[in-house]
């Protein structure tokens, strides 16, 4: 038996945080968005999936008793911390062009906490992904 004592793991720091999540048309602007949060915001925590969308972006209409026809739409989620979010809230507003036509929905709701997560800085970007 060793007479060290087992390492002790470097505890997680994380904190209050937002949880921002954007509906947003899908025309590749969520992808345009992640790299620009990304490279500009320095936003390492968000996602996008695609969702079927019943009048969400645009207004439709529906027979008696029926759903309307679902449109695809895009749902990009990002983590960001508590004292950044309502700046950032705003620029991803003018950034991702919510305010056209059809251009989307955005949220913003408390998380009581988040873990920071970070990228090693020699990670390549995915094969495809939108030059600025």
């Amino acid at each position: 038996m060793s007479d060290r004592e087992p390492s002790v793991p470097t505890p997680i720091l994380g904190g209050p945080a937002k949880l921002i999540s954007c509906i947003l048309p899908d025309d590749g602007r969520d992808r345009r968005l992640l790299a620009w949060l990304r490279d500009q915001a320095g936003v390492m925590r968000a996602n996008s999936v695609y969702c079927r969308g019943h009048s969400v972006l645009q207004e439709t209409r529906a027979r008696r008793s029926r759903l309307a026809e679902p449109t695809l739409v895009r749902l990009l989620s990002l983590v960001v911390d508590a004292a950044e979010a309502d700046a950032l809230f705003e620029r991803l507003y003018v950034q991702a062009d919510i305010g056209r036509p059809n251009g989307g929905a955005l949220m913003m709701t408390p998380l009581s906490f988040a873990t920071p997560f970070q990228l090693p800085a020699d990670v390549s970007n995915e094969p495809g992904e939108p030059a600025e």
